[in-house]
């Protein structure tokens, strides 16, 4: 597992530092409590927008590992749909479901206090998964990290497909989430420059996470700056939005688009396009993250165990000659 840098934090939207007041497991009866006619134990997911292949693909790991384990729990699904609100009124349902965890990607720092009030006020831990919360155990990814492993390559294959040329890097960012997701463009132009060290980066633009605002903001870029050479957004939808835009202006050959996520099939089959400008992102597995939380946090909570207030996920770099390791079988 790669090293963890002092304020870690992830996709979509909060302002906390999540080493502050980490949540302890509830301590009565957390074990055996059921709540399902079944017998199972309820573990909650207020998921941030379930049509989105990285979190549907979260919950599919989740569930694999609950399969995997044996153990008698149930997963209790509730979609945010990327709203605060709707996350708040998911996490009040969860909890008068019976949820015994509750693992939430809350989409507004705003609600944060709101859910830790009402989960405590059950004795119930929660679990902030991407998107920390102030008082909850963290599920994340070293986001510094994941931006030098695809700066790093970006670096290398600028020195080597545009020898002559001055980068001129366009960094496309999420600006509701920019305390998190800004740790991904740090470590980008870090290992960047260590290639290409008088590297141009331009001013972050925010696409807000998303895939046809990535498109727009890239074609504004391009008319601004028609010599940007260099893409980086801080997650896959935008990173492919910006791939389109370059591509719609014939420039596939002449600009490189980097990104965060390998979220699933779309990441990685761009990736295995030979004339799209997508050249590499760095994979976070959501199915192993959904995994980790299950096994390396839900299941030792049920069991009374301790566990870490920060629990890390794997990275690893998807690049066009290997992305199709990566797809499923």
């Amino acid at each position: 597992m790669k090293k963890w840098l002092t304020i870690v934090a992830a996709s979509l939207v909060i302002m906390l530092v999540l080493t502050a007041c980490g949540q302890k497991p509830a301590q009565q009866g957390q074990g055996n409590s059921q709540g399902d006619k079944k017998g199972e134990t309820v573990v909650g997911y207020a998921v941030m927008r379930m049509v989105d292949e990285y979190w549907g693909n979260q919950i599919e790991g989740m569930k694999a590992a609950i399969k995997e384990s044996g153990k008698p729990i149930k997963l209790d699904v509730a979609d945010n749909n990327n709203d605060g609100q709707t996350c708040l009124q998911n996490v009040e349902s969860l909890l008068g479901r019976g949820a015994k965890i509750l693992i939430v990607s809350t989409p507004d720092p705003k609600v944060g206090g709101a859910i830790m009030e009402k989960a405590k006020a059950k004795n119930v831990p929660v679990i902030a998964s991407d998107v920390p919360i102030e008082g909850a155990y963290f599920l994340n990814h070293d986001d510094v990290e994941a931006g030098k492993i695809v700066g790093d390559y970006a670096g290398k294959y600028f020195s080597e497909k545009f020898k002559g040329k001055k980068a001129k890097v366009a960094l496309i960012t999420h600006a509701a989430v920019e305390q998190i997701v800004g740790k991904r463009i740090d470590g980008f132009m870090e290992a960047f420059k260590k290639y290409v060290p008088d590297a141009q980066f331009l001013p972050r633009m925010d696409a807000e996470g998303l895939r046809e605002k990535g498109l727009n903001v890239m074609t504004d870029i391009l008319t601004s700056n028609p010599d940007v050479n260099v893409v980086f957004a801080i997650n896959d939808d935008m990173a492919l939005g910006a791939a389109a835009a370059v591509e719609a202006r014939g420039l596939a050959d002449k600009v490189a688009v980097f990104g965060q996520g390998g979220i699933g099939e779309t990441s990685f089959r761009a990736l295995m396009d030979p004339k799209s400008p997508f050249i590499a992102t760095t994979a976070y597995m959501p199915d192993q993250h959904g995994k980790t939380a299950i096994n390396k946090m839900v299941i030792p909570l049920l069991e009374g165990q301790k566990i870490p207030d920060l629990v890390l996920s794997p990275l690893e770099l998807a690049t066009k000659e290997n992305a199709s390791k990566f797809l499923k079988k």
